[in-house]
């Protein structure tokens, strides 16, 4: 029988395990940073990987479990090798609470395949390694320790003397951006390694270097324009959240899509699993994106707060933290799953039982640091898992972009295919008219009437963009445009409204309705436009205005932030509720009106 090695190291660390976690659970860049080549995902079978490297004169190819893990004190893995001088290889790393800071314990079990794997590991694993080991958590630790360190990068300078000039040359071309923003952007460039521009996602850069997310986003647009960047399209699996595919062009991008880790077909939502990412142009800097050093990670689902396999019959007590929130708990044989709501009030410790009986229907209030507890009461192996499911609020998503008037100004090319629809959860439409303007075209004529309507399109445009929305079309008089958020909507046309009344000989009359919903985003006329109930309802409400005043639908009033904001800013007796018909609709809907 194959003699088993077992080495253990230990470290005493200065931050946190949530801090120490999001680095060292990064086994991606744990990998590349002690020195192993890249690695080839070759296949996926039943949730099990099929992995590939190659060292001199050997492929090494190996079937690798999933991960399991425990936010943020401990994850695990094990590979079974099909070829070299390896058998089978199991880490285990764990993270232990101290008074300051965390005790660190990394341990490896090996099995040699022959002889080779019997001089190979000592050597590899036992002494190499274990230096490699030691430098990377103290160089994680640093980072954890000290908000003035940024992971990723470096004193190395990774643009060549031809990346610089053309991006200094390019660069000077950009006007009406933010100066500091790609001031940052330069120096990402220049020191960052490869792995953290091969996804550069504008939020979390935007986060990291203190700097507002929108003015990121926008900055790096106009980049992209200009030739130093390039914009890609990510679809995210809304199971595990990876990426499922990776297009250079939106009309690249199908509804349906499929997820090869996780063996699933999924619908594409562009508010949810469309992400928008950036890479260097490879003008200005050449970048891999293919290149992994681990096919697996803790971190590439930090949704997932713990994912642990239980044995027939078997229990599991354990400790995890949670932030505030909804959570999703289940397992792998049963249907279903339990909604968690984890506050500070929830119990401190809780039971989770695998059975016959299945998930209750019920909310559990669970605690923010709880005790858990897993019981596998069936007779099959189960991988619990509890995710959070709110999706992460770095994420700059398709829906986000398409709606800023800065996108759809620089890349009105952008569009989906002519036969595609795609959902999005929810989004803003508004819809506006002048009142009276046939009778201004007759008193004024026609010259000077429309230049005033298009006086009143220019002030329309710059109040959306002004609260990241944008102009979806124009429609003679009337105005279609769309917003993230209710009060983005309320807030542009508050102040439209009293620009035209402070600029208009005669008085321009605007009429508006606002409504919040789920719609379809589709290609019309070689634009992005929107469809659906949402949108219909949005375009019949400017119909209820006499002008000079918003009609609000029930789902736009009854947001919070439009509630505060007419608070602070509406008039006494200017809010007023009423019921309304909509043509099509069978009930009467509930509706506001604010003279403004």
């Amino acid at each position: 029988m194959a003699n088993e090695y077992h080495y253990k190291w230990e470290w005493d660390l200065t931050a946190s395990p949530e801090a120490l976690w999001q680095l060292v659970s990064d086994t991606n860049r744990f990998n590349r940073d002690t020195g192993l080549p890249p690695m080839q995902l070759l296949g996926i079978q039943n949730r099990i990987k099929q992995v590939k490297f190659k060292i001199p004169f050997i492929n090494i190819i190996w079937d690798e479990e999933p991960f399991e893990w425990t936010y943020p004190y401990r994850f695990g893995i094990l590979r079974r090798y099909r070829t070299g001088p390896l058998a089978e290889m199991r880490v285990d790393c764990r993270l232990e609470r101290r008074d300051a800071g965390t005790h660190l314990m990394y341990e490896v079990w090996v099995k040699p395949r022959n002889v080779l794997g019997d001089i190979a590991i000592p050597l590899g694993i036992g002494l190499y390694s274990a230096k490699r080991f030691g430098d990377a958590f103290a160089k994680y630790d640093r980072i954890a320790s000290s908000p003035n360190l940024t992971l990723g990068t470096t004193t190395r300078q990774n643009l060549s003397s031809n990346g610089y000039v053309r991006y200094r040359l390019l660069s000077e071309r950009l006007q009406n951006v933010d100066m500091q923003t790609l001031d940052r952007l330069y120096e990402y460039l220049q020191h960052a390694d490869d792995l953290s521009i091969q996804r550069m996602r504008p939020y979390a850069l935007a986060d990291g270097w203190g700097l507002p997310r929108r003015t990121v986003l926008e900055t790096f647009l106009y980049a992209t324009r200009e030739g130093i960047l390039d914009m890609y399209w990510d679809l995210l699996c809304p199971e595990c959240r990876g990426v499922a595919e990776d297009h250079r062009r939106l009309g690249e991008i199908h509804g349906h899509s499929h997820c090869d880790t996780c063996q699933i077909n999924f619908d594409v939502n562009f508010d949810q699993n469309v992400e928008v990412i950036f890479r260097p142009s490879p003008s200005i800097r050449r970048v891999d994106a293919s290149v992994e050093f681990c096919v697996g990670s803790p971190q590439r689902q930090p949704h997932i707060i713990f994912s642990l396999v239980v044995p027939p019959r078997e229990q599991l007590p354990f400790n995890t933290i949670l932030s505030a929130g909804r959570y999703r708990l289940s397992a792998s044989s049963l249907q279903g799953s339990q909604t968690l709501i984890a506050s500070a009030d929830g119990l401190v410790a809780m039971d989770f039982h695998a059975d016959t009986l299945g998930w209750t229907n019920e909310f559990l209030k669970i605690g923010l640091t709880p005790n858990i507890r897993l019981l596998n009461d069936t007779d099959f192996t189960q991988t619990f898992n509890m995710e959070h499911v709110v999706w992460s609020d770095q994420a700059a998503t398709a829906a986000d972009v398409t709606t800023l008037q800065v996108f759809r100004d620089l890349f009105s090319n952008e569009v989906l295919r002519a036969d595609e629809e795609i959902s999005v959860g929810s989004m803003t439409l508004m819809f506006t008219d002048l009142r009276n303007s046939t009778k201004m075209y007759r008193e004024i004529g026609d010259a000077s009437a429309f230049g005033k309507v298009r006086e009143h399109f220019d002030i329309l445009e710059q109040a959306a963009a002004n609260e990241e929305g944008s102009i979806v079309k124009t429609m003679g008089d009337a105005v279609m445009a769309a917003f993230r958020k209710p009060v983005s909507a309320v807030r542009a046309i508050w102040n439209v409204q009293r620009e035209l009344t402070a600029r208009g000989i005669p008085p321009l009359t605007i009429k508006v309705g606002i409504h919040h919903g789920p719609c379809i985003v589709v290609n019309l006329n070689e634009r992005l436009d929107y469809f659906g109930s949402a949108v219909n309802i949005a375009a019949r409400l400017p119909h209820f205005s006499a002008g000079g005043e918003l009609i609000l639908s029930g789902e736009i009033r009854n947001d919070p932030e439009v509630s505060e904001f007419l608070a602070r800013n509406a008039a006494p007796n200017t809010v007023s509720r009423f019921l309304g018909e909509i043509r099509g609709y069978d009930t009467s809907m509930e509706m506001w009106r604010v003279k403004i």
